[in-house]
C-alpha cells in the first residue's frame, strides 16, 4: 500500500520539508522539497535565548509548511528540531507555539539522536561500513562512529557554522585576531574526543549545506561535468585552502564564489575553518559527501521498520532496483538483456580484464536501460541516460553513476 509521509527538520540555519510516497521495503521517491531559511540561531549569543525575529521567521515557516502539507495529503508528519531549540532558555515556549499554530507534536533530538539520524541518512547514502560520519549544521556537530555499517559512540559539539560566526568571526571579513580565537575554540573542543582518529580502512563522510557547499565550489573551479555531489571526495588539501582563503574575503565576495548558494555566503567561512579542524584532528586526507542526512535517516526508520536495523543490506542493489521500479520497468526484459550483457562480459573476460567492480556497473545499466520508455518511446535511451544521472544511485560514486548513465 503506497503511502505519504511529510519529514521536517527544523534547524539553527535552515529548515526543510520533505514529501516521500513509498511502499514499505519495497520503493520510495521524494515528491517535493521545500527549504527556509530561518536562522533561529541568529543573535542567541551566550544568553541563550532564541530572539523573537527568529522565532517569528520559524513560526511563519511552519506555519507555511502546514498549509503545504494538508495541500499534499500526506498521512503522517514528523516534526523535529535541533541544536537551536535544545539550547535555547525559551525554546519550550517556542516548542508550544509551534504546536498550538500547527497541530503537529515536534520532537526535540538530543545530540545524540540528532547523529544517530544523520548517520543513518548518510550510511544508506554512501554505504559507509567503517568509519565516521559527521553532521556539521547552523548550531553544532555531531561525530558519529559507524563500526559494521552501524551507528556507535557519538558526540554532539558546539561547532556549528552560524553558531562559530555568530560567536567569533562575524559575517563579514574577519580579523586575524578572531580566528585564531576560533581555532582555539575548535581545538579546545576537539582535543577531549581521542577516538575521533583514523584508521586502516575508515572512511570520513560528512553531511550538512556547509560541506556540500564546499564540495560544488571545488566542482565550479575543476569544471566537473555532473551535478551531483552525492559520493563526491573532497580532499583535506582542497579543504585546508579554501579555508584559509574565504575568512579574508567580504561578505560580497564570498557571495559571487561558482558553486555556493548565496545565502550561506556569510557563514561559509567558519564551516570551512570547522571541517580544516575536523580533518586535522582526525587525520584523514578526504572527505566522502552525504546528499542525505537527518531528515533521510528518520525516513529510513519508518520505511525499514520491519528490519533488525534501518540500513540496507546491499545499498547499491536496492538503489537500482529502487529507481527501476519507480520507473515501472519491465522486469523480465530487462532481467533478460541483464543477464546476456553479463554472460558476454564473463565468456570476454581475458580479452577485456576488466575489474568485477565494471560488472556490477553492467548488471546496474542492463536494469535500468530501458527506464527512459516511461517519458516516451522516441529517444528513450536518451531519456534513460538523464534519468539515471539526474537520479543519481545511492551507494554509487559520481564517475560509477556516469558509467551507469552512458
Amino acid at each position: 500500500m503506497i503511502q505519504r509521509i511529510a519529514i521536517i527538520d527544523l534547524g539553527s540555519n535552515t529548515t526543510r520539508l520533505v514529501v516521500y510516497e513509498y511502499e514499505p521495503g519495497y520503493r520510495f521517491h521524494l515528491t517535493d522539497e521545500v527549504r527556509e531559511v530561518v536562522r533561529l540561531r541568529e543573535g542567541m549569543g551566550n544568553g541563550m535565548v532564541l530572539r523573537a525575529a527568529a522565532v517569528n521567521r520559524a513560526t511563519q515557516a511552519m506555519r507555511m509548511f502546514a498549509s503545504f502539507c494538508r495541500s499534499q495529503d500526506v498521512d503522517d508528519v514528523i516534526m523535529t528540531a535541533t541544536s537551536a531549540v535544545r539550547d535555547a532558555q525559551n525554546g519550550a515556549s517556542f516548542l508550544a507555539r509551534i504546536r498550538a499554530e500547527t497541530g503537529w507534536e515536534p520532537r526535540l533530538l538530543s545530540g545524540e539522536q540528532e547523529g544517530y539520524y544523520g548517520a543513518l541518512g548518510a550510511v544508506n547514502a554512501t554505504g559507509l561500513r567503517e568509519g565516521y560520519v559527521i553532521d556539521l549544521g547552523g548550531g553544532s556537530a555531531q561525530i558519529v562512529e559507524i563500526r559494521g555499517g552501524l551507528p556507535g559512540r557519538a558526540v554532539s559539539l558546539p561547532l556549528g557554522a552560524l553558531r562559530l560566526s555568530d560567536l567569533f568571526l562575524g559575517f563579514e571579513e574577519s580579523k586575524p585576531s578572531a580566528v585564531t580565537r576560533l581555532n582555539h575554540f575548535l581545538q579546545e573542543h576537539l582535543e577531549p574526543i581521542e577516538w575521533f582518529r583514523t584508521r586502516p580502512g575508515d572512511r570520513l563522510v560528512a553531511l550538512g549545506g556547509t560541506v556540500r557547499n564546499l564540495a560544488r565550489i571545488e566542482q565550479a573551479s575543476l569544471g566537473f561535468p555532473l551535478d551531483m555531489v552525492n559520493g563526491y571526495e573532497l580532499a583535506a588539501g582542497s579543504v585546508q585552502e579554501m579555508a584559509g582563503r574565504f575568512w579574508h574575503m567580504s561578505q560580497k565576495e564570498r557571495g559571487k564564489l561558482s558553486g555556493l548558494d548565496p545565502d550561506r555566503a556569510d557563514i561559509i567561512q567558519s564551516g570551512a575553518l570547522a571541517y580544516a579542524a575536523l580533518l586535522a584532528h582526525s587525520g584523514f586526507a578526504s572527505i566522502t559527501i552525504s546528499q542525505q542526512g537527518l531528515r533521510e535517516g528518520i525516513f529510513y526508520e519508518r520505511f525499514l521498520a520491519g528490519q533488525p536495523h534501518p540500513v540496507f543490506a546491499n545499498l547499491r542493489e536496492f538503489s537500482v532496483l529502487n529507481l527501476a521500479r519507480n520507473f515501472e520497468y519491465n522486469v523480465v526484459h530487462g532481467e533478460h538483456v541483464t543477464a546476456l550483457s553479463l554472460r558476454l562480459f564473463d565468456q570476454l573476460q581475458a580479452a577485456h580484464g576488466l575489474d568485477p567492480i565494471y560488472r556490477e556497473l553492467l548488471w546496474a545499466a542492463g536494469i535500468l536501460h530501458d527506464i527512459g520508455y516511461h517519458i516516451d518511446y522516441y529517444y528513450h535511451h536518451h531519456h534513460s541516460a538523464y534519468i539515471i544521472g539526474s537520479s543519481g544511485l545511492p551507494g554509487y560514486t559520481p564517475r560509477e553513476v556516469g558509467f551507469v548513465a552512458l
